[in-house]
């Protein structure tokens, strides 16, 4: 364990957000959390509330928002300039940005996501002479680079293996620390489960086609000809029209709410049953963390580093994503829908239970000792 002097840490995050998605979401609450064990922290960001905490310092960074490759290598370029003003002890980059002393896995790998996108040979290479993609990859090539960064922390065994089979990084330098999640904010209600009615399942997620929200539409068709009442609730800012056109083709836009973000998610976690998230690629997505807390059993793919924290029909499912999604996801909503109600209780405490062991303040402490044990990188 390390000194608990006071450090100076930068964040770097092109948003720091308790109201928006998982990697935003994380910034904020690891902010918030190493303000109270008495560092000093420095949020470089686009954009960061002021109610996360009253100790952390905003250096605000300007983004040229022309185009995609703009906004990317602008925030990298003005991140680096806005650090040069600072006296810090450790910089720790959540955003693809270089040199820092630890570089975070907070979105999916970009080489590898091509690879999944665009499974084509010749659509892959023409995309990846998109200027968007070059510049995304120009940069993860350095932040993968061991003079550039002095470690990387991922949040998943998953994410870790997409690094080693991508980059010549040192392995003994990439660290596997697991995401925390607010106990006290997200936890179960205690009016419990609403009782009764169609089977509640419920999405959440900001990029809808890489989630994997086709694939839940698909299933849905099926489900409604095997007589199995489901009604699922869409939460999220992405575009709603390709998804909402796909529900009317199936004929099933009428078991099928669509839902702006917003910040109390957890009031969705618990007026649903099963969260469904078959990813196409996620390092770990905090959704499932947070539904777990909530006391939601979660269905996800091997493409997503929460995976590895679920156990097989006690805290949810685990689908295969080198095979057909479709079949699985109704094969395991089928398979819940017949369990009776006291196993699904008891699917909601181990939920619970399992999302006690990963904490804001263990991953806080766990990220203190990967930035105390790094050499400072050029």
């Amino acid at each position: 364990m390390i000194s608990r002097d006071c450090k100076k840490i930068a964040l770097i995050r092109k948003e720091c957000s308790l109201k928006r998605g998982g990697a935003e979401r994380y910034c904020a609450n690891l902010g918030r959390c190493l303000a109270d064990m008495g560092h000093q922290v420095y949020v470089v960001a686009r954009t960061c509330d002021d109610d996360i905490h009253p100790g952390l310092i905003h250096v605000p960074v300007q983004v040229r928002n022309w185009t995609s490759s703009s906004r990317n290598l602008s925030f990298h370029q003005n991140s680096q300039r806005a650090l040069k003003g600072l006296d810090i002890d450790y910089v720790y980059a959540l955003s693809r940005t270089y040199p820092a002393d630890a570089f975070r896995i907070s979105d999916p790998l970009h080489d590898s996501w091509l690879d999944v996108r665009y499974p084509g040979w010749l659509r892959n290479r023409l995309e990846r002479l998109n200027p968007r993609h070059r510049t995304i990859l120009g940069l993860e090539k350095r932040v993968c680079d061991a003079g550039y960064s002095g470690a990387i922390v991922t949040n998943s065994i998953w994410s870790r293996q997409q690094i080693l089979a991508r980059y010549d990084y040192p392995s003994e330098r990439i660290h596997v620390v697991y995401n925390g999640v607010d106990l006290d904010c997200f936890r179960p209600s205690e009016d419990g489960k609403p009782v009764g009615g169609p089977l509640r399942l419920l999405f959440v997620a900001q990029d809808f086609a890489r989630k994997g929200l086709g694939f839940i539409l698909d299933a849905l068709k099926q489900l409604q000809a095997q007589g199995v009442a489901c009604h699922l609730s869409v939460v999220g800012r992405d575009d709603p029209r390709p998804f909402r056109q796909q529900a009317q083709r199936l004929g099933i836009a009428q078991a099928i709410d669509f839902h702006a973000s917003t910040s109390q998610i957890q009031d969705y976690y618990n007026a649903s049953d099963l969260l469904v998230f078959p990813t196409l690629s996620d390092p770990f997505a905090n959704v499932c963390l947070e539904a777990l807390a909530c006391g939601l059993p979660v269905m996800t793919t091997t493409h997503n580093g929460a995976a590895e924290i679920l156990t097989e029909d006690q805290t949810g499912y685990v689908l295969q994503a080198n095979r057909p999604l479709v079949p699985q996801i109704v094969a395991g909503i089928v398979r819940f829908s017949r369990l009776p109600r006291e196993h699904r209780l008891e699917m909601v405490h181990r939920a619970r239970k399992c999302a006690e062991g990963f904490t804001i303040r263990h991953n806080a402490e766990r990220t203190l000792e990967v930035l105390a044990g790094v050499t400072r990188a050029r």
